[in-house]
């Protein structure tokens, strides 16, 4: 009998690349069909039904409208110390930005949210004094600080441009909890269950299969992600080697389920969201109790 395909997000971003690159080296039988996006709209893709499943922004969970959402076990992008590819750029300490114009991209959901709770929890500045704004960083923007994300902010972080502080949000996170960062979950829609339930078994195993495997196989796949990412990379194969290896965790264990509660839990005292969401697992937790 053949088996139903899943609508399959993919991110974009050299943090993912492995991932995928490695999902498509096992023969699938066409189990899935690959939908590209940056995170926002891959995010708006899972909740207009065109996508199955993704790794989707962890804040999605707080803020859509829709609440049929459930969570693949075992599997995220996260960051347990330093994150380098989710930066803000400021001229100014991050202490001294009140009155001050930040701009946002527009291709993160999660990245906003933890900004705003470095600054106005951790770091004490007032809401009410920061004004922020919709627009993607060039080095010639006028305004005092921009949060960039993705293979951009990767590049910026290994040449920063000039009159611009670079703190990493992955770092400040971790400096002030001691806490990995969740910034994607695979986020699938329950609808999904009912005809494609053993697909999303079988991409939950190859998924776990590929991240016990990858630290090996890390190194030679860096010239060839470089090759598919074009030429506005802006960071050399041992760079992205460190990244990989040293900035991004794909795993979902207790430490990083702990560092999510806190991070839903600051949101809701800050009044960012209004509820902390429930995450429903399927298939079954493997390593949830590790």
């Amino acid at each position: 009998m053949m088996r139903s395909q899943l609508n399959l997000g993919q991110i974009n971003y050299l943090n993912c690349w492995p991932l995928y690159h490695q999902l498509q080296e096992i023969p699938n039988d066409n189990r899935f069909t690959l939908r590209s996006g940056h995170p926002a709209q891959l995010n708006q893709k899972l909740e207009n039904g065109e996508i199955d499943i993704s790794p989707s922004s962890s804040m999605l969970l707080a803020v859509s409208p829709k609440s049929d959402y459930f969570v693949m076990p075992d599997i995220a992008i996260s960051s347990l110390t330093e994150v380098r590819s989710v930066l803000l750029l400021s001229r100014r300490p991050l202490s001294e930005l009140n009155d001050c114009d930040i701009s946002l991209t527009s291709h993160s959901l999660t990245s906003i949210f933890l900004l705003k709770i470095i600054l106005f929890h951790f770091q004490g500045l007032n809401p009410e004094k920061i004004t922020f704004t919709t627009e993607e960083f060039t080095p010639h923007q006028t305004r005092e600080a921009a949060l960039i994300i993705g293979d951009q902010a990767l590049g910026i972080y290994h040449n920063p441009p000039p009159g611009f502080k670079v703190y990493d949000l992955g770092h400040l996170w971790h400096q002030f909890t001691g806490r990995p960062f969740v910034y994607a979950l695979w986020i699938g829609r329950k609808p999904t269950l009912k005809k494609k339930s053993q697909a999303l078994i079988d991409l939950h195993r190859n998924l776990t299969e590929i991240v016990t495997r990858l630290p090996g196989k890390l190194a030679d796949l860096t010239e060839p992600a470089l090759l598919t990412m074009g030429e506005n990379t802006a960071i050399n194969p041992s760079q992205l080697l460190a990244y990989w290896c040293q900035a991004i965790s794909y795993r979902l264990d207790k430490q990083a389920l702990e560092g999510l509660d806190l991070f839903y839990r600051i949101a809701k005292n800050l009044g960012l969201i209004a509820k902390i969401p429930k995450l429903d697992f399927f298939p079954n937790p493997a390593s949830l109790d590790k």
